[in-house]
Formats: structure tokens, sequence, C-alpha cells
């Protein structure tokens, strides 16, 4: 349903741009990024082109640099303005020719005189998207700017195509995010409704509310499950003690072949640059001992089995004289440190009793779970990033083998990996030297080959410039908040290409405002949105401001 016009389109248009000046009602009412129509006039009809508003100029006669009027406003004398000629004109974008099928390619510039309307964008969504709500596949996603209740349809079948949201603190990237997640938690296939399988690593606890949730409700959507994991000295194992919602980190080494247990704890002892020499002598050794039937995380847990470990070592290096001496020394440097730091938060378990293991992908792919790994000062308190990278590591490397095992087998799973904070575990090592990056590889692997397999990432970050180029450049859906102004260029470079006018925007975007581009928007343009209120409201961040100042006598007493 059309609604009343707004404006008229003056000479000069193209079939990509032109100029509408607004009747005097609408003059004030309307905002940049709006969605509107222009019924072009044609021999064989009427041609509805959609197009944007994407900037707003008002003229006034008696307001220009240098006019008659500039003394008296610089001896502010009283202007006559009511009898001086005020007009409002908007430089509209056109998107496309309003078609059964969605939108198709403009056939020719509208004329002079053609009308502009502003558009029900909800009564219309079907010949603007070329698709019907409650379509099977899709999620309906914020509001268009400019309007009330106005989402845009998410196809959610191109999530594996991998995601990437950017904003600066306080941008609300994190609540889109979380927004995101209500909606893929109850989602039509088919004749049925289900989830997508989420785990997400949650730097500062973002995402507790949604295990909470789960936790005082039995249910969140149709996730069977929702788990909160810690490191072992987080005070939350003994909060949620009897909720069942609440994991110690444990991983295990046996879940990799000998080549990749090496991997990650050569990576972890050189900063994530590993020395071939160094992994093949450690991989030698511990292929040796696990034909021998030993767990290979045993092989760092137990004293007795480490020493079997070294004893190993000093026989490939002494008497087979397959490992050189110093190359031996730098192993047995390595193995000593990823000991001893996986001993202080009893990290290591052996394969079935670790916490994240094959069988846990299994039941959370089968049984579509939340899982958020808890990294913030509650869930992982004192604990360094280097740890964290380590943990990261193993994780990233668990999910693309069981993904590629699930392929081999024809087994047809999906699972959305959620980053915040991802210049922690994938920078870019020309803008952020964090001096160790242990998952970089493993995310650059799922970012080239995951979405062959299902597996998709969703990367959070405050600065884009500052995670790895090659991870970014795999992202095809981007969600963008307000961004700092050195991050632009390469904001512009991943996303391909920006109009000029949404360009001017990134970093003046309120809070809850968001640009949405990419393979997932049915949209082929980048559309501006407002993030709606959420159902679980964010406790995260908030302060209690009440504070009762004690007695005198407190205070004596507790001195």
């Amino acid at each position: 349903m059309l609604m009343k016009p707004i404006g008229v389109i003056l000479s000069e248009a193209s079939s990509s741009t032109a100029v509408c000046q607004f009747y005097e009602e609408f003059e004030g009412k309307l905002v940049e990024g709006e969605l509107c129509v222009i019924h072009s006039k044609r021999s064989n009809g009427i041609k509805k082109i959609l197009c944007r508003i994407d900037k707003i100029i008002p003229y006034h006669e008696f307001y220009r640099e240098g006019d008659v009027w500039s003394e008296a406003r610089r001896h502010k004398y009283p202007i006559p303005t009511d009898v001086s000629r005020r007009y409002e004109i908007g430089e509209l974008e056109l998107l496309g020719e309003l078609q059964k099928s969605g939108l198709g390619e403009i056939s020719r510039p509208p004329m002079a005189g053609d009308q502009v309307f502003k558009i029900d964008v909800s009564s219309e969504a079907e010949s603007i998207f070329g698709v019907k709500k409650g379509e099977s596949g899709y999620v309906w996603f914020g509001s268009l700017i400019g309007y009330e209740n106005a989402p845009i349809p998410l196809d959610i079948r191109n999530i594996t195509m991998h995601m990437a949201v950017f904003g600066v603190t306080g941008s609300g990237k994190s609540y889109t995010v979380g927004y995101l997640l209500e909606k893929i938690r109850d989602l039509p296939v088919k004749n049925t409704r289900a989830a997508i399988p989420v785990m997400i690593i949650d730097a500062n606890g973002d995402y507790l509310d949604y295990v909470d949730a789960f936790r005082k409700n039995g249910n969140f959507g149709r996730y069977y499950k929702a788990k909160r994991f810690v490191f072992n000295n987080s005070m939350a194992i003994y909060e949620y003690s009897s909720d069942n919602v609440v994991e110690v980190i444990k991983i295990s080494l046996s879940e990799f072949e000998p080549r990749e247990a090496a991997e990650i704890v050569i990576n972890y002892y050189s900063g994530g640059k590993g020395n071939e020499l160094q992994i093949s002598g450690l991989e030698l050794a511990l292929r040796r001992l696990s034909e021998e039937g030993y767990d290979l995380s045993e092989l760092f847990i137990q004293d007795k089995t480490f020493e079997n470990l070294q004893n190993e070592l000093r026989s490939l290096t002494k008497e087979e004289k397959l490992i050189h001496d110093q190359t031996a020394k730098a192993i047995d440097r390595a193995i000593h440190k990823f000991r001893e730091d996986c001993q202080k938060y009893e990290l290591l378990e052996y394969q079935e009793n670790a916490t994240i293991n094959g069988e846990f992908i299994d039941e959370i792919t089968n049984n579509p779970s939340l899982i958020v790994i808890d990294f913030s000062s509650d869930g992982a308190p004192g604990v360094s990033l280097y740890m964290k990278q380590l943990v990261v590591s193993y994780v990233t490397k668990l999910l693309y083998n069981k993904f590629v095992d699930y392929k081999v087998k024809g087994k047809e799973k999906v699972l959305l990996l959620i980053m915040e904070e991802t210049q922690n575990y994938c920078p870019n090592p020309s803008t952020y030297p964090v001096g160790s990056s242990l998952a970089r590889d493993n995310l650059a692997l799922i970012a080239t080959q995951g979405r062959k397999f299902g597996l998709s990432l969703c990367l959070v970050t405050q600065r884009p410039s500052f995670v790895d180029p090659i991870v970014m450049s795999m992202m095809n859906t981007f969600i963008i908040h307000r961004v700092s102004v050195e991050d632009i260029p390469f904001v512009k470079k991943v996303t391909g290409t920006l109009p000029k006018a949404v360009e001017n925007k990134l970093t003046k975007l309120g809070t809850g405002k968001a640009i949405i581009t990419g393979q997932m928007s049915k949209l082929p343009f980048p559309v501006t949105v407002q993030i709606p209120e959420r159902e679980i409201k964010p406790t995260m961040g908030k302060i209690c401001l009440l504070y009762t100042s004690p007695s005198p006598r407190d205070l004596s007493t507790s001195r």
C-alpha cells in the first residue's frame, strides 16, 4: 500500500540517482536512509522505482553565504523570513524497479514531475524483497530506518558463508549479536521448527543472560540445552553447582593425530610460530607412544608417563640421532611449559573425561544447543590471553576436524561459531602485534573451507583492521555499527564497496543502528536498520548506583 506523495522529481535524473523536492507537509519529517518509491510515467503505464533518501538538504533564500542579508545577520537585525523562498530537497539513490519477483533493473530514468511516495514496507515486503513473511529459511531482522516496524529478510541458508559484526565500544554490536541469537533459536524449516547450534567465545560475559534464561525457564527457543564453560578457578562452578549449566573447560590432545597434537604443544611454546623440526621431532615421539597404547593427554598428566615421553625424546636424540640436540632441547622446554601451564588450570584430561571433545560436538549438533565459553573476568579470573588462545586453538581445530568428518560420512550438520574480540585470536600482525596468534591458522582454515562443511563463523570486533585480512576477506555478510575513522578504509575494502552516502555514516551511526550488506541480505545494496528491543534484556555492564553511607560506628568497627 502506497502512502501519500512526499515530493516530486526534478530534472536531470539518471538511472542511478535523482533529486526530489519535498512537499511542504513533509519538510522536516523525513530521515536519511528512508526508502520511498517513484511513480515513473511510461508509455506502457506506471513503473515503480524503489529509491533511498541518501541526503536531505534544506534551502533558505535569506541564509546563503555572501548574500545581501549577510550584514543584517552580522548585526542581529531581524530578517523577513516569511517572504523568502524555503524548501527541502532529497538526493535519492535509485535501487531498482519493483516487480513481482523482487527488484529488477531500472530500464530508464524517472522523468521530471514524477511523484515520490513514502512506501509502507510491511505491506510491500514481497515486491521489495521477493520473499513472503513466514517463508522457510528466512529471519526478519531489525527495522529499516524511518519505519517503526519494517524488518528486512536475512537468508539464513547463507549463514555458512560467514559474517562479521563491527562496532566501537557502546555502538551496540554485542546487543545485535544477541538479537540474532533470539532469531535463530526458533526457525521455520520446511514443516517444522529448529534452532542453529551455536558456540560463543564470550570475552566479556555478554551472552550469559541467554544461559541464565535457559536455567530459569528450562528452555530457550528450540535449544535442547544451554551450557557455560569456565576455567577451574571460577566461582561460577559453585554458584550454579545445582543447576547443571556450568562446566569446567577440559580438553584432550587425544582428539587429534600426533602431528596435530605436536603442533598445539610447539605452537603454544612459540606463540604460534611453530618450528617444523620441533614439531616433527615431537610428533615422532608422540606417535610411537600412541602406538604403544598411551593416551596423548596422559603423557602430560601423569608424572610417570611424562617421564616416558622425555625418555622417548632422549632415545630419538642420543641413540637414534633422529632429532638434533638443539631441537631436542627446544622440544623439552616446550613440553614442560605446556604441561605446567595446563596443570595450573587442570585443563588437560583423558579423552573420555574431557568436557569439550568429539562426543560433545556430536551431542550439541545432533541436539541443537547454545554453548558459551566464558572468558570474562568471572569465567576466567586471572587467566592470560595466551591460555585463552590455547583453548580457542583447540576448539577451532576440533570443530574443523569434526565437520570434515561429518561431510565425509554424508552427515549434513551446521554450527555457528561466534567470536567476540576476534582481534585477540586472529590478529593482523601488521596492525595488532599481540605477540601470539595460536588460533589464526585454524580460523583461516575455517574461513576458507568451513562453509563447505556447514561450519560458519561470526566475527565480532571493535577494530576490524586489527583482524587478519585473509580471514576477514572470507566474510560475506556484514553488520556494521559505528566504527572508528581509522577503520573506514579497511571496512570499505572487505565489504567490496559502499555508496558514498553510506560511507559517510560509518562514524556517525547512533547506538543500536547498523548498516547491513552482503549475501544474507535479500537486498543487493546496503540498508540501515534500527535493532529493536531484545526479549532477553542484557545485564552485563550495569552497576548499582545505590549506596548507603556507613555509620560512624561501622567505620570505627572496621578499623
